[in-house]
């Protein structure tokens, strides 16, 4: 690498954190006049209005990186997407369209996605009973559930300061650190660098370790860091790239997924709609037991980033299909202990559902 190539790679990070800075500051002014403004209610822990801009200013740093480096064509049509995705998010932000307005453009996005840029999940990385062999085209509606969902997952956990942004910061370096320890290098990491960088900055902000005032990634921001994850998970196990055991992409969000899969398992067991707003998250549980809201952020990423790596190991030590086995089992567990009779009925206590006796 010569010394233009390090200067470069040494402002690329700078760059991209003080366009997120910058962004936040000018958009801040402007959220009351856009709407963009999260007030307080009967499930939200701020005491005060809070501007969500958050996501907009991740999309305008990596969008403004994208018109300065020449990005690879997927980029391209990815951004495409997310600017559906990011329009439409705070349009819902600030005058509440509702889930099918944000489901549809969802999978519209992801339709562009499989039909501009060619690529989705091909290879479940566990060719078992022929399933790999066989799943050709069946990939694509395996595609569509899985951005979709995991694009929703981030929305749903969005629920305290530093969480769905602190879950892209661990899926982001879990990526990274398991492309460099297998094959030596990351495969466009430019891509990640700003990425990371620029949601850091934004963690950084929303947590109020900043001077700048406290902002909320808003539906635009979650949307854009659930379905971006997705893609960068199924760009780096799928043909032609193929750099990363698609397993192991699974390791990489397991809370995420885990805590919105059981969310909707209980909504559908108490006959209520999968994407009705509740408390009964896994922080929100944490949260109502008394447990300072920062302290169930680091633990739940704690855990999370315990998990990833646990489950990277597994899969490259033990191998995938011992792996994809112990994660569907850690699934099983998780799912029982949160659905169990008594976290059910505490649950019920504390919605005023039942009275404790």
């Amino acid at each position: 690498m010569n010394a233009e190539h390090q200067i470069l790679w040494a402002l690329m990070p700078i760059f991209a954190g003080l366009g997120a800075l910058v962004f936040i500051l000018v958009l801040t002014p402007f959220a009351e006049t856009l709407r963009l403004i999260d007030r307080p209610d009967h499930r939200k822990l701020h005491n005060a209005p809070v501007p969500m801009v958050g996501g907009v200013a991740i999309y305008l740093v990596i969008l403004s990186a994208l018109l300065i480096w020449n990005p690879p064509d997927k980029l391209a049509w990815l951004m495409l997407s997310v600017s559906m995705l990011v329009a439409v998010g705070a349009l819902d932000d600030a005058f509440g369209l509702g889930v099918r307005v944000r489901f549809a453009t969802q999978l519209l996005a992801t339709g562009i996605m499989i039909g501009g840029g060619g690529f989705w999940i091909i290879s479940l990385g566990v060719d078992v009973w022929g399933i790999d062999r066989s799943l050709a085209w069946v990939g694509i509606p395996v595609t569509v559930f899985a951005v979709v969902g995991l694009t929703n997952a981030f929305n749903m956990v969005d629920g305290i300061d530093g969480l769905a942004s602190g879950h892209m910061l661990i899926g982001l370096l879990t990526v990274g650190l398991t492309l460099f320890a297998v094959n030596g290098s990351v495969h466009q990491l430019e891509w990640l660098v700003i990425l990371w960088s620029a949601v850091f900055v934004f963690w950084l902000v929303n947590l109020s370790l900043t001077p700048l005032k406290r902002v909320f990634l808003g539906d635009a921001g979650s949307l854009l860091l659930g379905f971006i994850m997705a893609w960068t998970l199924i760009y780096y196990t799928q043909e032609p790239v193929a750099l990363m055991h698609p397993v192991a992409a699974l390791w990489c969000v397991t809370i995420p997924v885990f805590d919105t899969l059981v969310v909707i398992a209980r909504r559908i067991k108490n006959n209520r709609s999968p994407f009705s707003p509740d408390r009964n998250h896994l922080h929100h549980i944490f949260v109502d037991m008394g447990v300072c809201p920062r302290h169930v952020l680091f633990l739940i990423l704690g855990v999370s980033a315990a998990f990833n790596a646990l489950g990277i190991w597994i899969t490259y030590s033990l191998g995938p299909i011992v792996s994809l086995s112990l994660y569907v089992l850690a699934l099983g567990v998780f799912g029982y202990g949160m659905l169990h009779p008594s976290v059910e009925r505490n649950l019920a206590i504390k919605l005023g559902l039942v009275r404790d006796q």
